[in-house]
């Protein structure tokens, strides 16, 4: 079991509600480990890189917001943080630096806005993403944002949703224009239309198992189910619990919903998901989808006759405080106060009358958060970074920005593109659905570690999605401008996922976990090589396959044992970045990659090739006469 599942065995995250004036009054140096993690409940999040300052995430379901929320994010940043917020990719605000002792003033701020903080992250079903132009786009089947907001009261404060296995993600849309990166969402209901002789329903399919962390991009997968508005919010709410109650919790890099379906299929999860509901469901119908994508940036009319909104691109996603209030004051004084964001971490101004978008363009603050941003700065997306996350490798936002910014003064200004970053594999900032997308890792040099990127290209969500190719290795950042102008100026993109789309898939390997007795969890394949520390290590050794790892514990170590080329090699199971354990991770080459965030170690150093300033401790086996000794540390 691991820590978190014992975290959550003894007392369930939301509880810690009633700690907090003790948190308050003994201090942030007193708060345990666990406790630490259960802030993350009510989205309270320590970071190490920030100690003694906290990072509060604040859910906004659909993205939906209003000027008197924004008046009082903006307040609270001044009052408690560094005077700026970020958007995330989730349509939610991330408010930085405050102290534990402040948080009980910042709820009831919050709270008298209508704004909650509660289950952003951890095992939560995290913020509901939708179109940020729901309701005025006609470019929509439906507008989703009511059944956004139905199922977030579902599950908000309810301790039947708080013991997922991991984090949740879901999507309802009925845009037509691909703007939330459906298929990256462990649930995505997605427009759709259903042909009943001569009755024409208007509703969503519904797909499954997508995510981009705990391994990389996996495209959700289509349940062959189509769902009414009306039913809707119960269908996601059944599949959440479907996953709480069965989803895999052994080990925390293979416990996403992904895993579940992957090991169930979807012919089993629907009919698991009948019987929960206790009726037959329809067969999905016609995907309502275009082929293109839109971000929603520029200025566009409504459906609403008379009526425009205003898309403004936010670089990297950070306002400061004085943008927020402006942006209150602009939705206030050319609207009518609603102020919403979107997945690629820009804001729109809705329901402008035609007599008043003219004077919106020029108002100062939109020669800052541009309409019509040059395309290198309007397709920017990018992730926290190392200076507020505990798992980035690089900075990220300010690296971004500048060198969007070089780049600008040199390249077409008439050729879209997406360019994302994320500072680690976990992949935040969304890198493997862009045309561009970066990784952040570290790498040794000539002139010693330096933070460099792995560079992907050709990723896409949508109705036809496929996964990015990685183009470049090691690549470091003090080298990048040169490369990119480059890619950007000559790379052809669609072109290349047309290539990628016309590449057969490989089958997998196999599932991560397979399925047991109807009704029952996953369990993990490697029953030869079971995860949990054996009982006879030298018996779990003997059996080990080649190519394979298994978990042994001797003279109270707990090691990773791997087999490759008929020799054995051994490492600290839990990986020195996140703990993650190694004997769970897949051997290529010399290295062992760890399934959760994917940091590479060499098998007989346990250098990481990832992040040189990581090492994992290796160590010396022997196996003589049946008997398995333990040697030195191997230097």
């Amino acid at each position: 079991m691991s820590k978190i599942e014992e975290y959550k065995r003894e007392k369930d995250g939301l509880d810690t509600l009633q700690d907090l004036p003790r948190f308050a009054r003994e201090g942030w140096e007193n708060i345990s480990e666990a406790d630490r993690e259960r802030l993350k409940w009510l989205g309270v999040f320590f970071r190490r890189r920030t100690p003694g300052h906290f990072m509060m995430r604040v859910r906004i379901p659909n993205g939906i917001s209003r000027s008197a929320q924004f008046i009082t994010l903006a307040a609270i940043s001044k009052e408690f943080g560094k005077g700026f917020v970020d958007i995330t990719t989730r349509q939610q605000i991330q408010l930085r630096w405050f102290r534990v002792e402040h948080v009980p003033l910042i709820w009831d701020r919050l709270n008298a806005v209508g704004l909650t903080t509660l289950q952003t992250g951890m095992d939560n079903v995290r913020n509901v993403v939708g179109c940020p132009v729901a309701g005025l786009t006609p470019n929509e089947l439906l507008d989703a944002s009511a059944i956004a907001r139905q199922f977030t009261e579902i599950f908000i404060g309810n301790r039947a949703y708080t013991n997922l296995p991991r984090k949740f993600n879901v999507t309802i849309t009925g845009c037509k224009e691909n703007c939330t990166h459906a298929e990256t969402q462990d649930l995505a209901l997605v427009p759709a239309i259903r042909e009943e002789g001569t009755r024409r329903v208007e509703g969503f399919n519904v797909l499954v198992g997508g995510k981009l962390g705990s391994g990389g991009y996996r495209i959700a997968s289509e349940l062959d189910v189509f769902v009414e508005p009306a039913a809707a919010a119960e269908l996601a709410s059944a599949l959440v619990l479907i996953f709480r109650d069965h989803g895999p919790r052994d080990v925390r890099a293979k416990a996403r919903f992904a895993f579940l379906v992957d090991a169930w299929g979807t012919v089993k999860l629907r009919r698991v998901l009948e019987e929960r509901l206790g009726r037959q469901l329809e067969r999905a119908g016609r995907d309502a989808r275009l082929a293109h994508s839109r971000d929603h940036v520029g200025v566009f009319r409504q459906k609403q006759p008379g009526l425009n909104y205003a898309g403004l691109c936010v670089p990297v996603g950070r306002l400061t405080s004085d943008q927020l209030l402006e942006l209150a004051r602009l939705a206030e004084a050319y609207g009518n106060g609603e102020i919403r964001l979107t997945t690629g971490q820009n804001v729109i101004l809705p329901n402008i009358p035609d007599r008043k978008i003219g004077d919106l363009t020029v108002e100062p603050l939109l020669q800052e958060l541009r309409y019509e941003p040059p395309p290198i700065l309007r397709g920017l997306v990018s992730c926290t970074g190392i200076d507020y996350c505990n798992l980035a490798l690089i900075e990220t936002k300010n690296r971004a920005l500048k060198l969007a910014r070089a780049l600008e003064a040199v390249l077409p200004k008439n050729k879209p593109l997406t360019f994302h970053w994320s500072g680690c594999p976990a992949g935040c900032g969304n890198h493997s659905v862009a045309d561009v997308g970066l990784v952040g890792k570290r790498v040794k040099t000539e002139e010693g570690i330096v933070d460099a990127v792995d560079v992907f290209v050709g990723g896409s969500s949508g109705p036809r999605p496929n996964l990015a190719v990685k183009l470049m290795e090691d690549v470091p950042c003090d080298r990048l401008e040169p490369v990119l102008e480059g890619l950007f100026r000559f790379g052809t993109f669609d072109a290349v996922r047309e290539q990628l789309r016309s590449v057969p898939s490989s089958p997998p390997a196999g599932p991560a976990w397979s399925a047991g007795p109807a009704g029952s969890p996953p369990v993990s394949p490697a029953a030869e090589n079971p995860p949990r520390p054996s009982e006879d290590p030298a018996q779990a050794v003997l059996n080990l396959s080649e190519g394979c790892g298994t978990t042994v514990r001797l003279k109270g170590a707990e090691l990773a044992v791997f087999k490759r080329g008929g020799r054995l090699y051994a490492l600290q199971n839990a990986c020195p970045h996140e703990g993650v354990p190694l004997a769970e991770g897949m051997i290529e080459g010399e290295e062992v990659i760890c399934p959760g965030h994917g940091f590479r170690f060499n098998l007989r150093t346990g250098a990481c090739s990832t992040a040189p300033d990581l090492r994992a401790k290796a160590y010396k086996l022997t196996l003589c006469d049946g008997r398995l000794e333990l040697d030195e540390e191997s230097k």
